[in-house]
């Protein structure tokens, strides 16, 4: 089975950066570890976000919007921790063995993701401005044979996907757009301003904030309004809220 063009799901393939020069890898396996269970307890996934091997992160969604939110949300949870980066790939998505998903999947949505998380590694290598996270969408006419096979295998007792999320190709550069003034954002942001950022959409209190953080509400009030945390906060809220 085939998506039809401007169809599909969002693949995500997000990777630790450094993780093998990081003094305690047991602490930072589990840290990344508990970092995604948040994420999957607030972000609803087709299958989850989980740990893979050579210090990857997988997970596959309905659609773009919400594989966006999950990956800022994964940054914002390792801010301080870890550096994250993210590709996140659109299109058809094929099943070969149902029973091991998302890790007996193929198909053209993570071949993107494959090639926007490469890409990513590659402008990092040249620059430590590049981008951290990044989509790249698949706009149809993909003849490759591997991409023919079928979402689900029935005799294997494994579920097949969902309908596919359909998504206007026009907007691709659109959506592009904000995983850029999102990856911008996040970039300015040290593990106490992302902090207050996960609080916020939580709707914590500030003066709560101020005691988890070991700090006067004042201290809080100044970091939020020094990088825009109010902004980033309102724009994550219509990603929650978008189609």
């Amino acid at each position: 089975m085939r998506c039809s063009p401007g169809q599909g799901y969002a693949a995500v393939l997000c990777d630790v950066v450094g993780s093998r020069r990081h003094p305690d890898r047991a602490v930072l396996q589990a840290a990344v570890r508990a970092a995604a269970q948040a994420v999957n307890e607030r972000i609803r996934a087709l299958d989850p976000l989980t740990a893979t091997v050579g210090d990857e992160l997988q997970a596959t969604y309905h659609d773009p919007v919400t594989a966006l939110r999950a990956v800022v949300h994964l940054r914002l949870e390792l801010m301080g921790v870890v550096q994250i980066r993210a590709g996140v790939g659109w299109g058809d998505i094929v099943i070969h063995d149902p029973d091991r998903s998302p890790f007996g999947q193929d198909g053209p949505a993570w071949w993107l993701a494959r090639k926007a998380l490469d890409d990513i590694a590659a402008a990092n290598s040249r620059s430590t401005k590049a981008a951290a996270m990044a989509l790249a969408v698949d706009v149809g006419g993909d003849d490759d044979p591997a991409a023919t096979g079928e979402r689900a295998h029935p005799e294997s007792g494994g579920k097949p996907l969902p309908p596919p999320q359909p998504f206007r190709v026009d907007a691709v550069g659109l959506l592009q757009s904000e995983f850029a003034l999102f990856d911008q954002a996040l970039a300015r942001l040290d593990a106490t301003e992302a902090a207050i950022v996960v609080a916020d959409l939580d709707g914590v209190s500030t003066r709560t904030i101020a005691e988890r953080l070991g700090v006067g509400p004042s201290a809080v009030s100044q970091r939020r309004h020094r990088n825009h945390l109010p902004e980033l906060v309102a724009a994550l809220r219509h990603l929650e809220g978008a189609p």
